[in-house]
């Protein structure tokens, strides 16, 4: 249905523009005024810059780590050396993780 065009005095066309309307919403499309018609576009979803890859990646990372700092600290408080042991092997594996990621962020942009 991409490229649909809706005539604006077309009776016709103008009775399916709300099931156009229903369809683009549900396909990743709207429809734009061209003036004399009405056209079915499809929606495009900027891709996030390299910067705002890291940026997320970052964040998520540090969401990620504070929640084990606090696990860390209520095992700590409690004396609980298993929870401490369990939280350092989450923890090494979440650096882990961030490294392998940053490292994709890298490679793509490299390859773009």
């Amino acid at each position: 249905m991409i490229g649909k065009k809706l005539y604006k005095n077309n009776a016709d066309d103008m009775a399916h523009y709300t099931d156009t309307a229903i369809w683009c919403n549900a396909n990743n499309a709207h429809i734009e005024d061209k003036g004399l018609y009405y056209e079915v576009c499809e929606n495009n979803i900027p891709k996030p810059t390299t910067d705002e890859k890291i940026a997320q990646l970052d964040a998520d990372y540090t969401a990620q780590k504070q929640e084990l700092v606090n696990e860390y600290t209520d095992a700590l408080i409690h004396g609980d050396t298993d929870a401490q042991e369990i939280v350092k092997q989450e923890m090494t594996a979440l650096d882990k993780w961030y490294d392998e990621e940053y490292r994709k962020i890298e490679e793509e942009a490299e390859g773009e």
